[in-house]
């Protein structure tokens, strides 16, 4: 499966679940490829790979300096797991 049906199968269902996606444009390479916007002022961003695959050298560099922020970049590469977090980080921000 190609990263870009797994980002756009992972984009309708996060609308579906009433969470705002952005895409991520303009900024330095190496980026997370979507940021979701989740109720309580949460932004979770989330770089798309297809099964398998490697993140680029720049893009490691970018999410350590994006972490040393405290903004952790999860890495997804099937709609399930993408799923499964986006329900956990939901089901928290509800309790």
């Amino acid at each position: 499966m190609r990263e870009a049906s797994i980002e756009a199968s992972c984009v309708r269902y996060a609308v579906q679940r009433g969470v705002w996606p952005i895409k991520i444009w303009g900024g330095p390479t190496g980026e997370p490829d979507r940021g979701f916007v989740l109720p309580g002022h949460l932004f979770w961003p989330v770089e798309f790979k297809r099964p398998g695959g490697p993140l680029r050298p720049r893009q490691k560099v970018r999410h350590a300096e994006l972490a040393v922020l405290g903004i952790h970049v999860m890495v997804l590469d099937n709609r399930a797991e993408f799923v499964w977090w986006l329900d956990t980080l939901l089901a928290d921000v509800v309790d």
